[in-house]
């Protein structure tokens, strides 16, 4: 995985983006940090809330999270 940010460009940019050389990977990462975000806001006794895409473009993700909750709860 690869953060940009490394060219004059990029250091610019407001929004973090991460490359991931599969489709897969990409979703694992991604479900990875939203229940990260997620378990640490309700550690801290808050909820966390996330705004999430609809369509067909995200539906990996939402498939990786699913498996998430339901192997690791």
């Amino acid at each position: 995985m690869r953060v940009t940010g490394s060219t004059e460009a990029e250091q610019f940019e407001k929004i973090r983006v991460l490359v991931s050389p599969t489709a897969a990977q990409a979703c694992a990462e991604l479900a990875a940090e939203i229940t990260a975000l997620v378990r640490s806001k309700a550690q801290a006794g808050q909820k966390a809330v996330l705004g999430l895409a609809t369509g067909s473009t995200p539906v990996g993700l939402y498939r990786e999270l699913i498996r998430v909750h339901r192997e690791e709860g």
